[in-house]
């Protein structure tokens, strides 16, 4: 009866209307919205990492009746950001905005529509400083006056750059902003560390992308790189002791400690040197008895039973005159001098010899990288009048052991703008040095540590650079490609 009334009901419209407008009414404006189920109207974000995102839309058409059509179109604003499949499948592609459409296909003036974000997460992140930016083995120079932001490199490289951290291990000196920018304080050393957390970091606990030794200029005459002349302790914060080891040997300052010290990447080494019984200046840390088995052991021999006798039976004494011809081969390099001011020693002769023995050889211009180290202010205008040297470093082991007289070491090297002094690793508390060198706008050298854990030690401590036997720029980056 019920069907029977609903067939009466339509052919009684079909005659008023007519049949175009029974269609039109039965079929298209009985639908009458469209309405996406899963995703809010005011838009929609679709992350995706390296792999292709997709997300399954759940729409549907509503109508009137059971006769209306009820599929859907699917279509995007932007289909290099995000397309629609022909199922209805959001897939996105790139990062940016979009507008997806869902259309009746029964009727095109009934649709709905929301904005899609597609937002590219990275899956691994790294960070670097400016290349640009003047580094040695361990420090990155800035200063505070310059801009300097951390480089971050996220993969995919169209990644988003998210939930990077900074930590600065003396924030006084220098500290990072929440972008990455640094912002330097005052002279001196700090240790930032940069942290991520990732998709796939541990619930809780965040990366360590990197480490990052920062040197913050000293200098008060200006406050920029642009006016800035990089200094031989810039260039280096490690300097190979007594021409450094040989093999297992140290403090032998022979030509194969020194022809080592080269191929380890060395750019500053220091030299012992001392006088034969006939005058000559040879590299010799001094002539107390020894372990080297030479037969001289505990004397000073002349010239030629020096250059005649092998350390331990293998190694090749080093005169100064050697010195010289393999530094010309490497003019790159800087030598610091140690002379020990004993009886038979004083620096200023030594250096006298050392100065006509360079240009007798037609070396005199590597004099202009020679760093004289110096034991008190007295003998600086003795040798200033033989050479005019560019580079010194007040030592402070010959010193009296009083703080006047260290304080008076530090203060004269800030008034001749040494830029540095040195000191024994365990002479006093670290502290005090560290103290010292601030407060007189100076790096500071310690000697003698190997360990690279200690060196890290003291770098946290505000220690600048490190005298060494066994530890070399080759070793540190050995460990650095190994990931260690």
């Amino acid at each position: 009866m019920k069907k029977k009334f609903i067939i009466t009901a339509l052919l009684i419209l079909a005659a008023g209307v007519g049949g175009y407008g029974l269609h039109q009414y039965l079929y298209v404006e009985a639908i009458t919205d469209v309405q996406i189920l899963n995703m809010p109207e005011d838009g929609y974000t679709l992350t995706r990492y390296t792999q292709e995102a997709r997300t399954p839309i759940a729409a549907k058409a509503g109508t009137r009746n059971k006769l209306a059509d009820t599929a859907l179109r699917y279509e995007s604003s932007d289909p290099v950001v995000a397309e629609v499949t022909d199922e209805g499948v959001l897939v996105g592609h790139t990062p940016g905005t979009t507008a997806v459409r869902v259309t009746a296909v029964g009727n095109p003036k009934v649709y709905t529509e929301v904005p899609v974000t597609v937002v590219q997460k990275a899956v691994r992140m790294e960070v670097s400083l400016p290349e640009e930016l003047p580094a040695n083995e361990y420090y990155y120079l800035v200063h505070r006056g310059d801009s300097v932001s951390f480089q971050l490199k996220p993969t995919p490289a169209n990644a988003q750059v998210e939930n990077v951290t900074y930590e600065s291990s003396r924030p006084d000196v220098a500290y990072v902003t929440e972008r990455g920018e640094i912002r330097a304080f005052k002279g001196g050393t700090t240790l930032v560390s940069v942290y991520w957390t990732g998709p796939y970091t541990p619930e809780g606990q965040k990366e360590l992308l990197g480490e990052f030794w920062l040197n913050v200029c000293r200098r008060g005459d200006h406050d920029s790189l642009a006016r800035h002349e990089i200094q031989w302790y810039e260039e280096s914060c490690l300097i190979a002791h007594a021409l450094g080891n040989a093999g297992e040997y140290k403090y032998t300052n022979t030509r194969d400690a020194l022809e080592e010290s080269i191929s380890e990447g060395f750019k500053i080494i220091e030299v012992d040197l001392a006088k034969t019984s006939d005058g000559e200046i040879v590299c010799r840390h001094n002539w107390k008895k020894d372990t080297f088995d030479v037969s001289y052991d505990g004397h000073i021999p002349d010239l030629a039973t020096f250059e005649r006798e092998k350390y331990y039976g293998t190694l090749t004494t080093l005169t100064a005159r050697g010195l010289l011809e393999i530094w010309s081969e490497h003019p790159e390099l800087y030598f610091i001098t140690d002379v020990k001011q004993d009886e038979n020693t004083d620096l200023p002769e030594v250096m006298e010899k050392f100065v006509a023995l360079a240009r007798e050889m037609g070396q005199e211009k590597l004099l202009d990288r020679l760093i004289v180290q110096l034991y008190n202010a007295e003998d600086y205008d003795k040798i200033n009048a033989i050479y005019s040297m560019k580079h010194w470093l007040f030592t402070f082991y010959q010193l009296p052991k009083t703080t006047e007289a260290e304080e008076a070491a530090a203060k004269y090297s800030k008034e001749m703008n040494f830029g540095a002094f040195t000191v024994p690793v365990k002479w006093k508390k670290t502290a005090y040095f560290v103290n010292l060198a601030a407060d007189n706008k100076l790096d500071m050298f310690v000697h003698v540590v190997d360990e690279p854990s200690e060196i890290r030690k003291y770098m946290k401590k505000g220690v600048y650079g490190f005298y060494t036997d066994y530890w070399s720029p080759r070793a540190l980056e050995e460990l650095r490609e190994s990931g260690e």
